[in-house]
């Protein structure tokens, strides 16, 4: 990565907020955050976000929400976004990736670590350090410390 990205974490649970900042921070990137979707909206308005992580379910503005809310505004690009969630088998998987252009949806509980690399992988590979023609859609097993069963995480083509 030639220039120095900035991450916007929308999430509400303080201490998992911390530890996904803590991980993409100590990869270089710049990371900024917001505890719930409408001060995601509201920082993504302002610019200069390249990297976009926001939870599913948070109070006042959902990730869906903040999400449409995105798509609302002519003109916009949103950033490359992961979505965080914890209600896994619930949810229409293709229908969200597709609907929203996710490069990924990611199921809770998993590694920060996991995370941090589906964000540098994309920017490497934005950046053409990665090949291009690898396939689009791969399947991450995240894993938690905590946690002993690997849940997937189900990476969507963006692009």
């Amino acid at each position: 990565m030639s220039q120095t990205k900035t991450v916007l974490i929308v999430e509400d649970d303080p201490v998992f907020r911390r530890v996904l900042s803590f991980s993409i921070a100590k990869k270089g990137m710049i990371v900024e955050t917001a505890n719930h979707g409408g001060s995601g909206f509201d920082r993504l308005m302002n610019g200069g976000i390249d990297f976009l992580v926001t939870d599913l379910q948070m109070p006042l503005c959902s990730g869906i929400e903040l999400l449409e809310r995105l798509q609302a505004v002519k003109g916009y690009q949103c950033p490359s976004t992961v979505l965080c969630t914890a209600k896994g088998l619930e949810l229409d998987r293709n229908d969200l990736i597709e609907r929203f252009n996710l490069l990924a949806l990611m199921h809770k509980p998993f590694s920060p670590r996991k995370l941090t690399e589906v964000i540098i992988n994309h920017f490497e590979e934005v950046a053409g350090v990665v090949d291009k023609d690898q396939e689009a859609t791969e399947m991450i097993t995240p894993t938690f410390a905590m946690n002993p069963i690997a849940l997937q995480a189900d990476v969507g083509h963006h692009g």
